[in-house]
């Protein structure tokens, strides 16, 4: 039964900053802007209730694969026209409903039907306004129709749908389902539901694979499964974002339109069974069916949309032989929680998984894994052989920390053409040109400028911690006695990068008072030439304390792309008036070499490294990266530019209304590309010369007034980034 009843919704006073998840494009709920008003009535859809612990209790009589069902489904039918409440504004009309479902630990929705004008935008927040889902417009718009919103913590959410005054058509929205999570996959858990022995994808023995998890996802499926897939490369290599994953996760193509995939959810170090959460903010929905069978188990998807750079994707690449490998490892997410790998260094055999079910001698036979495990919600996990290449897909098994013995991988030379018919093969998706080849290597579907990668100070086998200061009385990362207003984390080098998003890893917060809202500010600064610190600001964002979410990273998307040149620094300012208000971001274990500390703070108004400070007095790094994208840095095959070794150099001229600068080349003579981006990483102009010992003059027409501009000099041997300085008129 599903009841209605009105909910009081308190408004606050002050922004909410808006956590993006899946693609979404920001702003704020048009409510949260509503003054003058002390609360409004929201209907309140109730769910039937249920019983948690007998939804459990009735499912551990079923092990067969390792899929993890965390949620039940009610289904619904909450439209625009029947349920909620509308108001009007200046400029927009403003529906909202509340759904509450007893006891849930989480809920998330579906829309069947999510179908938008213009300047039209869709929020789903909890009831205090912490977290928001959204904005999604009409570019979230799929074919079939769905959209399934990524799950929020607690038994009550609000969705609200904002209209401007004057739309082509009106919008048309259909709540079709609403499910309720019972065993706490995504309420206020804390990490480490999967078993202690399971390796984390940042530890020692996970660094060969760094490239193939980025390849791996986690996959919500219809709001109440939780599996792990794997983006596939294709003959073509033309990123058609295929995903592969096990026939029992997705078994139909509704599954595959109200799914989830959620990218880079990953704790940042090697917790060692206590780990630091991820971000699970980088996320996509709906995917089409291809390909699919019972009898191998194995499902084939085609995303709605190609991974933005962003999100680092990575399509693995496979081989259909059927030599046994010499060894295997897979990368999973274990219990939906944060990706984990699993090695075994010896050969599998072939076997069969179960005989009244799945083909005969129709899987690679893990017979014990020798570091790590797979656990439920590991389902649809690949299996890579020692080349790094696809080889199998998760079914099932009775592995498990205590004993980690006898997994089963559905066989990809089987799942390739054993069935003649197209919905049930790989081969006539992932080699549509019908090539006479049994592997593929795995690619980056993309190349400079649009190539990213995640930047940060963080040293292979580091422990992440927070520590008090000498005379205990507060902790080094956070505000304290010593009258720490702002700490800093150091990132050098030597190549221009396009910031996206900033990550910091919270270890705690503390607010002794909720009726006044404590802010935090986030900066990107450029390191002063003169003192080496902390110097002006080229992004500032101020956001509610309340926002952040302790013990896991936070990430903080900003407006516009910025353009840094050499070294910056990524700070974190606090001015909490009451001394029991705190926030601690983790730092690395004390370094052994002053050189490599990275660690910065300021009291008062002087900026010093952590190590410099009586009361602090260690060498370390804040757990703080950030995803940059435009940049040389971000491709492996590419070395590191060495610092010092500058072979251009630039050249102002005498005079003032003159539009050039010149180019020193200090090097041999050789043909390059001249690319000038503005501070947003925004591409001016792009010419080609041939660089000579001969200063060239390089024309700044379409540069606008003053402000700081880039130049990119490329050539087949070297590249390098030069910034542009107080440009006048030009």
């Amino acid at each position: 039964m599903i009841r209605t009843f009105l909910v009081s919704l308190s408004l606050l006073t002050i922004s909410v900053f808006s956590g993006k998840g899946q693609i979404s494009y920001g702003g704020q709920p048009e409510s949260f802007t509503i003054r003058n008003k002390a609360s409004v009535n929201i209907p309140l859809v109730i769910m039937e209730a249920v019983d948690n612990r007998q939804l459990i209790l009735n499912e551990a009589s079923i092990v067969s694969s390792k899929s993890n069902i965390f949620a039940i489904t009610f289904d619904t039918d909450i439209t625009l026209e029947k349920d909620g409440i509308w108001e009007e504004t200046e400029n927009y009309k403003i529906w909202r409903v509340a759904i509450k479902s007893n006891k849930a630990y989480s809920l998330n929705i579906i829309f069947d039907e999510f179908i938008l004008p213009t300047g039209a935008s869709v929020f789903v927040y909890t009831p205090d306004q912490k977290i928001v889902r959204g904005a999604f417009n009409a570019n979230n718009e799929q074919t079939s129709g769905k959209l399934p919103i990524y799950p929020l913590p607690g038994d009550e959410i609000i969705v609200e749908y904002n209209e401007p005054l004057h739309v082509a058509y009106p919008g048309k929205l259909r709540i079709s389902q609403v499910n309720h999570d019972y065993k706490n996959a995504f309420g206020e858990r804390p990490l480490g539901e999967a078993g202690s022995c399971n390796i984390d994808v940042f530890c020692a023995e996970a660094q060969p694979y760094v490239s193939e998890k980025q390849s791996v996802v986690q996959l919500i499926i219809s709001g109440r499964e939780l599996c792990t897939g794997t983006l596939v490369n294709n003959i073509r290599k033309d990123r058609t974002p295929y995903l592969l994953t096990a026939g029992h996760c997705i078994e139909n193509e509704t599954d595959a339109q109200s799914s989830v995939f959620c990218f880079n959810y990953e704790s940042p170090f090697c917790g060692d069974g206590s780990s630091v959460n991820g971000y699970a903010d980088q996320t996509m929905t709906g995917a089409i069916l291809r390909a699919r069978t019972d009898f191998l188990d194995f499902a084939l998807v085609e995303l709605e949309n190609i991974p933005p750079p962003e999100f680092r994707p990575y399509y693995s690449g496979w081989d259909i032989s059927t030599s046994v490998p010499a060894s295997t490892f897979s990368i999973h997410h274990p219990k939906g929680d944060v990706k984990k790998v699993a090695i075994d260094l010896d050969q599998p055999s072939v076997g069969t998984y179960s005989k009244t079910t799945y083909l005969n001698d129709g899987f690679w036979h893990i017979k014990r894994w020798d570091a790590g495990t797979t656990e439920s919600g590991s389902s649809g996990g690949p299996l890579f052989n020692s080349n790094k290449l696809i080889v199998g897909t998760l079914t099932g098994g009775s592995a498990n920390c205590a004993s980690s013995v006898d997994d089963y991988f559905s066989m990809l030379n089987k799942q390739w053409d054993y069935y003649p018919s197209a919905n049930q093969q790989l081969k006539v998706w992932l080699n549509p040109d019908k090539a006479d080849v049994v592997s593929l290597e795995s690619i980056n579907p993309y190349e400079l400028p649009d190539l990213c990668a995640s930047f940060s100070n963080q040293v292979n086998g580091e422990n992440y911690l927070t520590r008090k200061t000498k005379d205990l009385k507060g902790v080094i990362s956070g505000n304290n006695v010593l009258g720490t207003t702002e700490i800093a984390e150091k990132f050098t080098q030597t190549e221009a990068t396009t910031i996206s998003t900033i990550s910091l890893g919270v270890a705690r917060i503390y607010r002794r008072s909720t009726s006044t809202e404590r802010l935090v500010t986030i900066n990107i600064k450029e390191e002063n030439a003169g003192s080496g610190l902390p110097g002006e600001a080229l992004f500032t964002r101020t956001l509610p304390l309340s926002t952040l979410e302790a013990g896991k990273m936070n990430l903080i998307s900003l407006d516009s792309p910025i353009m840094v040149n050499g070294n910056y620094f990524v700070t974190v300012g606090f001015d909490f008036k009451l001394s029991t208000d705190s926030l601690v971001l983790y730092h690395a274990a004390e370094r052994a070499e002053l050189s490599k500390n990275r660690a910065y703070v300021k009291i008062g108004s002087d900026w010093q490294p952590f190590y410099w400070v009586p009361q602090i007095a260690i060498s370390t790094s804040l757990l703080i990266s950030v995803n940059g994208c435009n940049s040389e840095l971000a491709d492996p095959e590419k070395p590191a530019p060495i610092p010092g070794e500058n072979r251009f150099a630039l050249r102002y001229p005498l005079g003032t209304g003159l539009n050039y600068i010149s180019l020193i080349n200090n090097g041999d003579e050789e043909f390059g590309t001249i690319t000038i981006y503005d501070r947003n990483g925004k591409i001016i102009s792009i010419t080609e010369h041939m660089l000579t010992n001969t200063p060239l003059d390089i024309s700044l027409n379409g540069l606008s007034g003053q402000g700081i501009y880039y130049m990119r000099v490329s050539t087949t041997t070297d590249t390098q980034t030069l910034k542009l300085i107080g440009l006048n008129a030009y």
